[in-house]
């Protein structure tokens, strides 16, 4: 049984990292929980500012949302502009603008400056209306845009195989291979008194100067600790509630040169739907990406990639799909990504969160935000993310809505069917939540026909978990953890496996060893 997800188009083509586990108390001045975009970025500002950092990563460092991204670094988030300057004023949206624009920049410098070979293209980014009903939201945002200081025009002709309501087009944005520009960053901060650590699951922070981190293997000691763990594994601050999880899925096929369409493109509607190209040695390649729902919310998962099969085959001609992967990121609910001291209260926690799938730029942001605080330095950029705001008018609605949907899990959930009490009915490589000596179970067969059975309780708050079919994990659709098949957790906020449940030899099965 691998707990495993389906490797993504980066994942398959670089090689698997080797950093060590934590062997031993360390006393660092930095600890960054979580190795993707975010962490690995603070890691390597802070240690050229000459502090020393530990990274840690409960997985191989790369294999979390970071590594499953479609990797667009642009500043052309959707329809994000219009919004910001309603709720957040022109000043606002002029910041945001700034922050992913000069992430931009920050990732070319050190593309240049380290000489990295990630596959960096300029290309334009375009954001379509679906029909000419959408042009006239499209229209706003690029005036909005525009305004905020941006390279933005509206473009009736978009370089895509099928009709559009016209588009959003930003200039001098970029794409490349998220891995492999993040591989070399990794490296160079190890060393020197500086810790990339694999493989070692942090479990709990203690406040203190300096402050604690308790890990599966040891304690790490620092004056500073900052959560980069997509949503953070503590739940001060009550950011599970403040952002809600969302997954999306991607697929990759090669594709003719004449038939690559040149540009990164998504579209205004639903379902979404994301392009853009890569290449390598044998020519380029297809990605598509979109059909986004909640986790836990959809059972047959495996229809999602076939519907963006499906849009490659009609619109690019494209037949076979080798590649294909899922993420899941987090929504905030006023649109902004969090970014800046925990609560209040903290001085030394810092936490960044909600990127919106926007990931390499304002994970980047992040990263610049927040060792410029450790620094003691100024940043512009830092009370537009403030991580502690309140802003009731933006995210009020949103608020609501996205936690009466998590309380609708908890209660009725637990009120609603099974899926039968027949363990010999559950298919190999299938989960379902059983009705056992009386009890939910959440049970899965394994390839060699061996039955696992689980409480389908989630150890964050309660929810109860859902198959997904095409990952093979255990969804929580509360706040978003995932379980391996066999229960280890694979994804925060949780930091608990699912227990444990001895299923027995009842209904003709066979348990696990």
């Amino acid at each position: 049984m691998s707990d495993a997800p389906l490797p993504s188009l980066w994942l398959e083509t670089t090689p698997e990292t080797a950093f060590p586990p934590l062997e031993a108390p360390l006393d660092v001045d930095v600890a960054v929980v979580g190795a993707g975009i975010t962490g690995i970025t603070t890691g390597v500002l802070l240690k050229r500012a000459g502090l020393s950092v530990a990274v840690l990563d409960s997985k191989r460092i790369l294999r979390g949302a970071t590594g499953y991204t479609t990797a667009k670094v642009t500043s052309g988030h959707g329809l994000v502009y219009a919004h910001l300057e309603k709720h957040f004023g022109a000043e606002g949206a002029r910041t945001y603008a700034e922050a992913n624009q000069s992430a931009i920049a920050r990732i070319a410098r050190f593309v240049e400056e380290d000489q990295i070979e990630c596959e960096l293209e300029w290309k334009a980014n375009y954001v379509y209306g679906d029909s000419e009903q959408d042009r006239q939201s499209v229209e706003d945002e690029v005036a909005a845009a525009q305004r905020a200081g941006l390279p933005a025009s509206f473009v009736e002709d978009v370089p895509l195989p099928y009709p559009t309501g016209g588009a959003f087009r930003l200039d001098g944005q970029a794409q490349f291979h998220p891995r492999k520009y993040l591989l070399p960053l990794a490296q160079s901060i190890a060393g020197d008194g500086s810790h990339v650590l694999e493989l070692t699951r942090v479990v709990h922070v203690e406040r203190g100067e300096p402050t604690r981190v308790r890990t599966d293997r040891g304690d790490v000691t620092a004056r500073h600790v900052v959560l980069a763990s997509h949503l953070p594994i503590l739940d001060r601050g009550f950011f599970f509630a403040k952002a809600h999880p969302h997954r999306s899925y991607a697929v990759a096929a090669r594709i003719g040169d004449g038939a690559a369409p040149d540009g990164m493109f998504i579209n205004t509607g639903q379902p979404s739907r994301s392009v853009r190209t890569s290449r390598d040695e044998r020519g380029p390649l297809l990605l598509l990406g979109g059909e986004g729902h909640k986790p836990g919310e959809e059972r047959n998962t495996e229809q999602r990639y076939r519907a963006l099969e499906a849009f490659g085959s009609r619109h690019f001609g494209t037949t076979e799909f080798p590649y294909r992967w899922s993420t899941q990121d987090y929504i905030p609910v006023d649109q902004v990504p969090y970014i800046g001291r925990l609560t209040r209260a903290s001085k030394n926690l810092w936490v960044a969160t909600g990127f919106k799938k926007w990931g390499m730029t304002t994970g980047t942001v992040a990263a610049m935000i927040i060792s410029d605080a450790i620094l003691g330095r100024p940043n512009a950029w830092a009370d537009l993310f403030d991580a502690k705001r309140i802003k009731p008018r933006p995210s009020a609605a949103r608020f609501v809505k996205e936690n009466a949907s998590a309380a609708k899990h908890w209660i009725g959930d637990r009120i609603g069917k099974t899926e039968g009490d027949v363990l010999a009915d559950v298919a190999r490589g299938e989960g379902r939540i059983l009705k056992v000596d009386g009890k939910r179970t959440a049970v899965y067969r394994d390839d060699a026909g061996a039955l696992h059975g689980l409480s389908p309780v989630c150890t964050h708050m309660g929810c109860l978990v859902a198959w997904n079919s095409a990952e093979r994990s255990w969804d929580c659709p509360c706040h978003g953890s995932r379980f391996a098949p066999g229960g280890r957790v694979i994804q925060g906020p949780a930091t608990k496996d699912l227990q444990r449940r001895e299923l027995g030899r009842a209904n003709g099965s066979t348990p696990a060893a």
